[in-house]
Order: C-alpha cells, then sequence, then structure tokens
C-alpha cells in the first residue's frame, strides 16, 4: 500500500460523503481488496466500508489513520516513519537529501572543518551540508557529470588550475540535490569554477551559480577541434536544449559564456564532458 493509496482512502474514510469518482487509484484499491460497491462511475464506500478500510491500513502497514495522517510523513527520515508505520519507504525524506559528494584534486587533503582528510583515489566524501562547519579550501568547483567527477584523477588539469585550492563538488542527479550544492554556495561564499557539459544547458546552469567566476574546459583552440569533429560534435544536444536557454545565453553578462556560446552557435552543437577523460586535451581555468 502505497502513499498515494493512503492518502485517498484516509481523505475518504474522513469525509462524510459516501460516493466518490472511481479514479484509476480507487479502482486499483477496489479491485485489490473488494471494498466498497462500484456505481457506474462512481464508488460507494459505506461507513461500514470505511471503517473496514481503517483496519485494513493499520493492518497492512501499521498507521492508525485515526492518529496520523499521511501527509505527517512527508516530513520524516525512515527511521521516524518506523514509530509510526511497518513501511519506512513511506518517509517523505530522501536519504541523500542535504548531503553532498565532496573531494579535493588528486594528491591534495580535503579541508573540511579545520580538519585535513586525504582520500583514496577515485574516491569522494558524502557528507550532510549541515555538518560542514568549515572550509578551507580557497574556491569551490563544480563538476557536472559524476563520471568526471569520480575519475577526476584523468582529466589533465594545467597547473594553474591547482592554484584555486578548489573543493571540488558534484553538481548531482537523483541522490545528490543540485539544491544542496547552491546551498553549499550561498553558505560560504566562496569563488565558483565550473566543469560541465559545453551546451546551452550547461552554460546557461553555469552563470546561473553566485558568485560564479568562470569555466573549466579545453582553450579556445581544442575546442574548435571539438566542434569540428562530427564524433564529437552533438548536434541534437544543441537543438533539444536551444530553445530553453537561447535566452538566458543572449543577454549574458561574462565574457567567457558569451565566447563559448557563438562557438555553439556556429557549429550548432554541443560537447559532453566526458570527453574530457580520454585523450591528451588539458584543461583550463577561464575566468568569467
Amino acid at each position: 500500500m502505497n502513499k498515494t493509496w493512503l492518502t485517498v482512502i484516509a481523505r475518504a474514510i474522513d469525509s462524510e460523503q459516501e460516493l466518490f469518482p472511481l479514479n484509476r487509484t480507487w479502482q486499483a484499491i477496489h479491485q485489490e481488496y473488494n471494498i466498497g460497491l462500484t456505481q457506474a462511475k462512481k464508488l460507494l464506500l459505506t461507513y461500514q466500508d470505511k471503517l473496514e478500510l481503517r483496519e485494513l491500513v493499520n493492518k497492512i502497514s501499521g498507521i492508525d489513520l485515526q492518529q496520523v495522517a499521511p501527509s505527517e510523513l512527508t516530513g520524516m527520515q525512515r527511521e521516524q516513519v518506523l514509530t509510526l508505520a511497518i513501511n519506512e519507504k513511506l518517509a517523505g525524506q530522501s536519504v541523500k537529501k542535504n548531503r553532498l559528494a565532496t573531494k579535493s584534486l588528486p594528491g591534495r587533503a580535503l579541508k573540511l572543518n579545520g580538519e585535513l582528510y586525504r582520500l583514496p583515489d577515485n574516491c569522494h566524501c558524502d557528507m550532510a551540508l549541515e555538518n560542514i562547519v568549515s572550509v578551507e579550501h580557497q574556491s569551490i568547483w563544480i563538476v557536472e557529470n559524476y563520471r568526471c567527477f569520480d575519475q577526476l584523477g584523468a582529466i589533465k588539469l594545467d597547473e594553474s588550475a591547482a592554484l584555486t585550492e578548489p573543493l571540488v563538488v558534484f553538481r548531482g542527479d537523483h541522490v545528490y540535490q543540485a539544491g544542496t550544492v547552491l546551498s553549499l554556495i550561498e553558505k560560504f561564499q566562496l569563488p565558483v569554477w565550473v566543469m560541465g557539459d559545453l551546451d546551452p544547458k550547461g552554460l546557461s546552469i553555469a552563470q546561473s551559480y553566485p558568485n560564479f567566476a568562470g569555466l573549466i574546459a579545453p582553450d579556445m583552440q581544442a575546442l574548435e577541434a571539438y566542434f569540428n569533429n562530427p564524433g564529437k560534435a552533438n548536434h541534437k544536444l544543441y537543438e533539444k536544449q536551444l530553445a530553453g536557454c537561447r535566452k538566458a545565453l543572449s543577454d549574458t553578462r561574462y565574457p567567457i559564456i558569451e565566447t563559448c556560446w557563438q562557438l555553439m552557435k556556429q557549429h550548432q552543437a554541443g560537447i559532453v564532458q566526458e570527453h574530457w577523460l580520454v585523450g591528451d586535451t588539458t584543461l583550463s581555468l577561464h575566468p568569467a
């Protein structure tokens, strides 16, 4: 019994009406438990039917709908839900909510909360934002793609890149949330450098960060070669993202975004950052 079913049943139990639209959810509930009586496109639930539904919910999920509303589960962690229900997955909070994947440049220490941490290669620190009290790095690098974040040691970086003393952070996906990265940036107010896909969406996201300092990317001559290479220039990516990003990029106040945007428009293509993991391309810092 999922959260949607619980919510629908709870509303019916609290309602004085007896007839409910026989939508997809009620059809599934009725088919599964055979409670209530269908009447054309309606479901009739008597007082006795509602009592039966309440007992059923309590038996299956452990939730007493007289004491707990399904909406109360939304703000709970899994262990909190277990005090009220059998199924911990009814919790509304993501397991990785407000957590970050962070690391340092290869061979350097991760410096957080006044401590130095030496991480193995291809490794990162998983940490809750609320537990990061201080950052002893001089900048924040945001890496869009997890593979590039994880395999950072395989990417050739210009020697000057290390001078920024960065805290390297994965931008996020369905596990790590991009909003938590934004909160980190706002909390510590460090210069933000972005290593992302060189496509319209990647540029648009990069320039939207507070304290945006610039891009981490190949030099312009190398980028021109990428865009001229049919095996690397991704035209479908450009076409898909163009409409949603054109205005923001056309109005940019950052010269480096404008330069990359002109390249993209000229070639009507984007370049994904996984290309940096192979070949001899060196990434440099391109100030905003």
